[in-house]
């Protein structure tokens, strides 16, 4: 329902339910500790708003092929339904399409979500619009697989005394609305805490459980090409942004960001395509699906891990770093000095020379600190930090540099390093404890 003027904004309810329980919290923590708590309730001030269109098939009197679906779109039914961030994304969505069609069964019915990332079509694309989707070809949806609504628990390596197990129980569990959309209020920008999370959604519908999709060439797996972006898992079911390399008509050739091209995969284009091993694993998802969109929320102070300046194109050794300042999109791309060499992948459009990978040819830059470069720096570091006419810290390359954002020099926190591993500048050492009546051993005899 449309909100009245006198109504309160989003941004003020917001306030007032996060003051009310500041206070709560305040009044708890002043209560003697021998006085039982009372529980806390968490207030949500908006649900999320799935607006929804609804494409029938069934109507059209076209074959799938033919049908456009832009036109379908104008003379839709429309409408909305809201939901909680705790609620089952899986009980969300399949109310939503019970609702949009009441007695069809479930296997002519699908759903679409708007894609998170920016999409640009041929149209766009002749008119000159820089800005690139993940994948050259669709219209800006993406098919969601409900059997995808889980998170996984990481692959454990096999014990060799373990006994065989039988019945094997799946560990994976279920996503909320708000891990599915990840909605993450801590980390979220200040205009998108102050209004509600809105979810396009496209309802299809066909005729029976034999008959075809309308948007069946916009698929996935039926548009990739060589050079999309996707999401792609690994054998240890991680996820990570990924590039396709090769397709076939089962499979395809994955390169995964931030990893040398030795861990290069074969997955299949669909579940349970291609043969051997390849059958078990996960086919690609969409950008940004399974993966974070770490690099748009990335801020001063934050940690992330940088390619070591001197080290190998094919065996990178990586290190911490702290990032100091964050560049603009619309800035000139700076000079990158002291970084480290990357391994050359994409074609630059000659179809001859190769260049350094970057995301959906990205070129926001930030500048990072790396403590364990401190000592390549080839002038001495000044006592006091100076900065730039611009206000920004000044490069000493390699310790302070700057670095493509959207590049394979530069990965998210934990990536490759734990988070409790802590490196340090100074030599390594080793200490031991020897006992008291041990008696003590020659190390070297005298001939």
């Amino acid at each position: 329902d449309g909100a009245t003027a006198a109504s309160p904004s989003y941004a003020s309810l917001l306030k007032e339910a996060t003051t009310t329980q500041s206070m709560r919290e305040s009044r708890i923590n002043g209560n003697n500790n021998n006085q039982q708590q009372q529980p806390m309730n968490n207030v949500e001030v908006y649900p999320v708003e799935f607006h929804y269109s609804i494409i029938d098939g069934v109507s059209s009197p076209l074959p799938p092929a033919t049908v456009n679906t832009n036109s379908l779109l104008r003379h839709c039914q429309q409408g909305m339904a809201l939901a909680s961030r705790a609620s089952l994304a899986k009980n969300v969505l399949h109310e939503l399409e019970r609702a949009a069609s009441p007695g069809r069964s479930s296997a002519c019915i699908r759903l679409w979500r708007k894609s998170s990332q920016p999409y640009v079509n041929n149209v766009q694309a002749a008119a000159g619009v820089v800005k690139s989707g993940a994948t050259k070809n669709g219209d800006g949806f993406d098919l969601i697989h409900m059997d995808s609504l889980v998170v996984s628990p990481p692959k454990k390596p096999k014990s060799p005394k373990s006994p065989p197990r039988s019945g094997r129980k799946s560990n994976d569990r279920p996503l909320t609305v708000g891990e599915w959309l990840k909605i993450d209020l801590t980390t979220q920008p200040q205009s998108q805490k102050t209004q509600p999370v809105v979810v396009e959604l496209l309802i299809e519908i066909r005729s029976s459980p034999t008959a075809r999709w309308v948007r069946e060439s916009l698929e996935l797996e039926n548009r990739l090409q060589v050079g999309d972006f996707v999401d792609a898992q690994d054998s240890a079911r991680h996820w990570y942004e990924a590039i396709i390399r090769e397709v076939t008509p089962d499979t395809v050739k994955v390169h995964y960001f931030g990893w040398g091209s030795k861990w290069d995969a074969i997955l299949p284009l669909r579940k349970g395509a291609g043969e051997g091993k390849v059958k078990s694993k996960s086919p690609p998802m969409p950008l940004w699906s399974k993966t974070s969109r770490w690099r748009e929320q990335i801020q001063v102070g934050d940690e992330v891990e940088v390619r070591e300046s001197s080290s190998l194109v094919q065996r990178p050794k990586w290190h911490r770093a702290t990032v100091l300042a964050v560049g603009r999109e619309a800035d000139p791309p700076r000079e990158l000095v002291g970084g480290a060499e990357l391994e050359e992948l994409e074609d630059n459009g000659n179809g001859k020379k190769k260049v350094p990978l970057l995301l959906l040819n990205r070129k926001r830059q930030i500048l990072v600190e790396v403590p364990q470069e401190r000592l390549k720096c080839t002038s001495p570091l000044p006592t006091v930090r100076t900065k730039n006419d611009d206000g920004l810290p000044a490069a000493q390359p390699p310790f302070i540099r700057w670095v493509n954002l959207y590049s394979e020099e530069i990965c998210q926190v934990s990536t490759h390093q734990t988070r409790d591993k802590k490196q340090s500048d100074g030599p390594a050492t080793a200490s031991y404890v020897m006992e008291s009546k041990r008696d003590l051993v020659e190390v070297m005899k005298p001939f």
